[in-house]
């Protein structure tokens, strides 16, 4: 089963359209990092916990050495966080793809060789697995539009159009 580790802005997407359990019903293994959990509010921690609780999100826990070689690589290339680095740390040390929405941090990790998919990518595969109907994730795609201004509009209108809208 292939694992996939996850920034923190997925997790605040998919919470936002109400998504987060449909895309753990696709078949990974998610993960995501103590650093991102740290970052989300008390809600989306709230919401996140009971999928920690049940394993269907595995937290990846930094110790000491973790944290020293999250720090080195972070010093080379300061423009991106700790958190962003904790994920790539995690995705490099078990080989998994990385899940982020930050284009910073995917150039760079695409630059390392690593898979990179964003959230789009997410809502291909739900619809793809026949978990939602087209209907369903226009709306959603249409919501996702208007609470994350970074999503490429081009890319979302090309899923709108393919889904049936317009």
């Amino acid at each position: 089963m292939k694992l996939l580790i996850s920034d923190t802005n997925i997790f605040i997407d998919l919470i936002n359209i109400d998504l987060l359990d449909t895309f753990l019903k696709l078949e990974y293994e998610f993960h995501t990092t103590d650093f991102v959990i740290n970052e989300l509010s008390d809600e989306q921690n709230k919401i996140l916990a009971e999928k920690i609780n049940k394993n269907k999100i595995i937290i990846d826990k930094a110790d000491e050495n973790d944290l020293s070689e999250i720090i080195e690589l972070q010093s080379e290339k300061r423009s991106l966080s700790i958190i962003d680095f904790s994920v790539f740390y995690f995705a490099k040390k078990q080989n998994a793809m990385i899940l982020t929405g930050d284009k910073s941090f995917r150039n760079y990790a695409t630059e390392q060789k690593f898979e990179v998919k964003g959230v789009l990518w997410i809502l291909d595969q739900i619809i793809d697995t026949g978990l939602l109907g087209s209907a369903d994730m226009i709306s959603r795609l249409e919501t996702l539009m208007i609470t994350n201004k970074r999503l490429p509009k081009e890319e979302c209108d090309k899923r709108l159009k393919k889904w049936g809208k317009g």
